[in-house]
């Protein structure tokens, strides 16, 4: 689904791509020391140095293009979509080729292309001795990890911003490149570690003692830009990236999400440490610098502008569902989330939520309170005693952010199946409702539609009813299979208004809820009498969750099987999927094994991460 135009959001593009080109140029006349240079080492510009960081910075910059050639390519052609998709790491697991093959090639481009610029340190050349090719060698590998490095960091920082226009406007999907970065930065501290390394063999071939190397010596020290400070700034910047690194691991971030949040601000001092260690560091980190800042600047103009609470209202099993009054709806797409923040709650925490529905003057988000001390819970508390009292609470909303559903808008599907646990449900119900929109079209008009005769011919006007009977058996099958600990989902508002929408549509839509409270049997399904009137819905509930190749084989299956062999070519099944860890990868191994079993039935799996 393409963005909705904006002129904000234009400017914004076109302000971003232009960073690119722009952050070459800068580096270009840095090289050429038309710029000042405050590092303590600023070899890069000196002699043969210079042309050696313009031949890695045309490496860089061309990588990138290829980059944007090849997601260009899979945006436009549904092969290269596919072949990017495919799950390399087994059925079980959510890692594709795509985001895997970018980042080797990354680590690639980042190792060879700084072998290739410095090989000359230890070819062609003499040695006298084999202590001074071990120090040609350490010294070769020092500087060949150190220019490594400030490759990586370039990459590293480019998928940084929450936001990015470029990455939005290439379709690239959020969890892969948040995955890709955390990747890239582990590859960083490996050889963060090996420079270091080198650098401390290399300089025991030196008369001085190691110990001496962060001692300076008074007033005979040459001062700033001659290697004097260069160990001090580089020990510096070394602990910060470990801390930084430290406080993302998986566990942080799933427990202390604030402590990993505001740590990651400490990259600032990686980044300005390192360009005083050495000037090189800087170069390939400028566009992802550039871009963050943008992105910085953009949710920082949140703090200024206040969005009212228009309503909250309680869900089955406990979840809530707010409609916040923003103008952010006209640009927000199914599958997205936005960034909130409730100043009389906390001023400094900002939680991710994903969006239900959005309209061009709201959104709506949903969740789960949660504990009585957790963030969401004290947010529940402060809005719902502020709208008992006829008050408006006020919220500070940032984003959109996330990867856009390609299944809501793929007119090639047959059957559209979000298979989801608990607030996971929040963006499959705006992926379902925007299918359904997509699709309204062929029936909106069939109150005053005539049936025309094969020649042309009027005969006389059939049912309204049996009209969009007709229409539905070729339309759009929605599958909802949503568990969470709590009854009556089925009588959830996005359920029941999905239900109705499908009412006036020319889709089919089958609800299966799974109350994972209490295990037990069959329940019966309590349903809206207007919902269970209309056509083309069906619901089923239950307290067993069954498997998702279990929901695949008694609903989807034959009616694929059919709409694949009626036709010329096989229509597709997309599955949606969010939830949990286990229950992802419960899914992904069904989904697999479904496509396995129905080679007739091409399947395409969309994964929103829980963990990330």
């Amino acid at each position: 689904m393409s963005a909705p135009f904006t002129v904000l959001g234009s400017a914004l593009l076109a302000l971003s791509i232009c960073v690119y080109p722009a952050s070459w140029l800068f580096s270009h006349y840095f090289v050429q020391s038309k710029v000042p240079c405050f590092s303590d080492v600023c070899d890069d510009n000196k002699g043969s140095n210079q042309q050696k960081t313009r031949n890695m910075l045309v490496a860089f910059y061309t990588f990138l293009l290829f980059t944007t050639a090849v997601a260009l390519a899979a945006k436009l052609l549904a092969p290269v979509r596919r072949v990017l998709a495919l799950r390399i790491a087994g059925k079980h697991s959510t890692i594709t080729l795509g985001e895997v093959a970018w980042f080797f090639l990354a680590g690639f481009v980042a190792l060879f292309v700084c072998s290739a610029a410095n090989w000359k340190l230890i070819y062609p050349k003499e040695f006298n001795g084999q202590d001074e090719f071990t120090q040609s060698l350490m010294d070769f590998l020092m500087v060949l990890t150190g220019d490594s490095l400030g490759v990586l960091f370039g990459f590293v920082m480019l998928p940084a911003s929450k936001y990015s226009a470029v990455n939005d406007f290439l379709g690239l999907p959020y969890t892969a490149t948040v995955r890709v970065h955390i990747w890239l930065a582990y590859l960083a501290f490996w050889t963060l570690l090996s420079h270091i390394s080198f650098a401390l063999i290399n300089l025991s071939f030196d008369k001085d003692a190691l110990s001496t190397i962060f001692a300076l010596k008074g007033k005979k020290t040459p001062g700033w830009g001659h290697e004097t400070y260069l160990y001090i700034v580089g020990v510096v910047a070394f602990f910060a990236f470990v801390f930084v690194l430290l406080t993302s691991l998986k566990v942080v971030r799933r427990r202390f999400y604030n402590a990993f949040y505001f740590s990651h601000f400490m990259i600032i001092v990686v980044l300005l440490f390192s360009y005083f260690h050495a000037a090189i560091m800087i170069h390939y980190s400028i566009p992802g610098i550039a871009l963050w800042t943008i992105d910085g600047v953009l949710r920082l103009a949140s703090r200024f502008k206040g969005n009212a609470v228009a309503g909250i209202a309680e869900e089955p099993a406990g979840f809530r569902t707010m409609t916040i009054a923003t103008s952010r709806g006209t640009v927000c797409r199914p599958g997205q989330f936005v960034r909130i923040c409730v100043p009389a709650v906390s001023v400094a925490e900002y939680h991710p939520l994903s969006v239900v529905r959005a309209t061009s003057d709201t959104i709506t988000v949903m969740f789960a309170p949660g504990k009585e001390k957790q963030w969401t819970a004290r947010m529940t508390n402060h809005i719902e005693a502020r709208l008992v009292v006829n008050e408006k609470p006020v919220v500070q909303v940032q984003g959109p952010f996330g990867s856009v559903s390609r299944l809501a808008s793929d007119p090639s599907l047959h059957s559209l199946v979000a298979y989801v646990a608990g607030t996971g449900a929040a963006p499959a119900f705006a992926i379902i409702r925007a299918a359904i929109e997509q699709r309204q079209s062929a029936t909106e008009n069939a109150d005053v539609l005539e049936h025309l005769a094969p020649g042309g011919r009027k005969d006389t006007p059939k049912p309204v009813g049996e009209m969009r009977t007709e229409v539905r058996r070729a339309g759009l099958r929605l599958y909802l299979f949503w568990s969470a600990a709590g009854a009556g989902l089925e009588m959830a508002t996005e359920v029941v208004a999905l239900a109705r929408a499908v009412g006036t549509s020319d889709a089919m839509l089958t609800v299966h809820v799974v109350d994972t409270s209490e295990p037990g049997s069959e329940r019966g399904v309590t349903v809206a009498a207007e919902v269970a009137e209309l056509p083309g819905v069906e619901v089923h509930a239950s307290r067993a969750r069954p498997h998702l190749l279990t929901l695949l084989n008694r609903h989807v299956r034959e009616p694929a099987l059919a709409a694949s062999t009626d036709g010329e070519r096989s229509t597709p099944v997309g599955i949606f999927v969010c939830g949990p860890e286990r229950f992802t990868e419960d899914a992904l191994a069904s989904a697999s094994k479904f496509q396995k079993k129905n080679r007739g039935i091409p399947v395409e799996v969309e994964v929103e991460s829980y963990g990330l």
